[in-house]
């Protein structure tokens, strides 16, 4: 009471109407059946549609199966359809899951890849993208081709599940180090990245493993962090091409 008096006295000396900071009421306004006067204005955000751009960042729908274990060494590949191990020529391999087409990461691995695959045609490189066909193309046409590494597309992620790599944590992708990591990768070795397909998604965990001629892991693991690049030369020497 003495508060809003105060209010007034103070208001009325410095020669503001005493209802200056009261708040209009509208005619009808009590009536409970009266219309909202904003009631013929329409949704501004009803045809909002998210940038492409944006859209690798939306956390991805669940695959087809339910993500299982990673495998440990000594254990056998798990089977798939589209990745079969051990390879039909019965060569051992080199299996690299991409995070997704456009990370700088993905990119530096596939390269190293790459060049293993060429210097080491006794071994079977294979590169697992989960961006579609398109897209993966593309990406592979942006850094000089896939080379003697056999690609597979698995856009639905069934095989990253069979394989036990979901969707990341915000620390995985997003810490500092991983941050300054693609800083580094990009003043150091002009990798910055690449325009990301709406199909890829930036949440996808990658992982690396090594098989032999029967299909046994022999070495690889899930990546601990979006930077984590694999070491595919000791998995190479490993499997004995060395």
């Amino acid at each position: 009471m003495f508060a809003k008096l105060t209010t007034k006295i103070a208001l009325r000396k410095a020669g503001i109407p005493s209802n200056a900071l009261s708040m209009p009421e509208f005619e009808g306004s009590k009536d409970p059946n009266a219309t909202s006067p904003f009631a013929n204005v329409s949704n501004p955000f009803a045809n909002l549609t998210v940038p492409n751009a944006l859209k690798s960042w939306a956390t991805p729908p669940p695959p087809p199966i339910e993500i299982a274990p990673a495998p440990v060494l000594g254990t056998r590949a798990p089977a798939s359809s589209k990745l079969r191990l051990p390879a039909l020529d019965g060569r051992p391999s080199v299996v690299v899951f991409l995070r997704h087409c456009g990370c700088p990461f993905a990119e530096k691995t596939f390269l190293e890849l790459r060049r293993l695959a060429n210097k080491f045609p006794r071994l079977n490189f294979v590169a697992v993208s989960h961006s579609s066909q398109k897209a993966t193309e593309k990406w592979l046409s942006q850094i000089g081709g896939k080379w003697a590494v056999t690609v597979v597309v698995d856009e639905e992620r069934e095989v990253y599940a069979s394989w036990g790599l979901g969707v990341s944590t915000t620390y995985h992708l997003l810490n500092p180090w991983t941050q300054i990591a693609a800083r580094k990768l990009g003043r150091e070795e002009g990798l910055w990245g690449r325009e990301v397909d709406p199909s890829g998604n930036r949440w996808q965990v990658g992982g690396s493993w090594a098989t032999d001629e029967t299909g046994l892991i022999r070495w690889g693991a899930v990546s601990k962090t979006a930077d984590d690049i694999p070491d595919l030369v000791e998995a190479c020497h490993i499997l004995g091409a060395y």
